[in-house]
């Protein structure tokens, strides 16, 4: 049985491409639920769903793995006017995701951002730092959280939608649920 803090082998990870405001992987920035699951269905599964009860316009369903083992754990978050407007990938079992060939997911923090870093820079892009000292990219609508794997931390993107990404980089007054700037395991 995988613990707690087990990692997905990187070869057992699935490869979903990314698209910044387009799509990750099967999932598109804009699709009902209802679409999203179709498009990962045999794969993923549908484990938890619920609204924002204080505002009503942001959802959240959580997805994991069809059978035990490998698989993803993917965090979707639903704007009632755009449709799907943010994922987080989980760093210890979800999907691997590649921008341009540089792995996001469940990597050492400080060997990512110089990737990302040589990557804005050569696309002329800026990067910004959140008062979290997440890595930000809002012109690409990324997020780099962290999440907690035993002693040691390891990446989790947030990939927005266009309409989520002007104020991405801010816990205050980005759209991303409080939820997922308080979440580190």
């Amino acid at each position: 049985m995988a613990g707690v803090w087990d990692v997905v082998e990187e070869s057992q990870r699935a490869v979903w491409s990314f698209t910044p405001f387009e799509h990750v992987g099967p999932l598109r920035f804009g699709m009902t639920h209802d679409r999203a699951a179709a498009a990962v269905e045999g794969v993923l599964k549908t484990i938890g769903w619920r609204g924002d009860g204080t505002t009503g316009r942001v959802a959240q369903a959580d997805m994991w793995p069809v059978h035990h083992g490998t698989g993803a754990g993917v965090r979707l978050y639903y704007d009632r006017a755009i449709g799907l407007a943010a994922i987080s990938i989980d760093a210890r079992s979800g999907p691997q995701v590649d921008l341009d060939g540089i792995p996001l997911v469940g990597r050492v923090p400080s060997l990512l951002e110089d990737a990302l870093f040589d990557h804005l820079t050569a696309h002329g892009l800026e990067a910004v730092f959140s008062l979290e000292a997440n890595l930000c990219a809002p012109e690409l609508g990324v997020v780099m959280r962290v999440q907690r794997a035993g002693g040691r931390v390891l990446t989790r993107p947030v990939l927005v939608a266009r309409e989520w990404a002007p104020r991405c980089s801010d816990a205050s007054e980005s759209h991303i649920p409080d939820e997922e700037w308080r979440s580190f395991s």
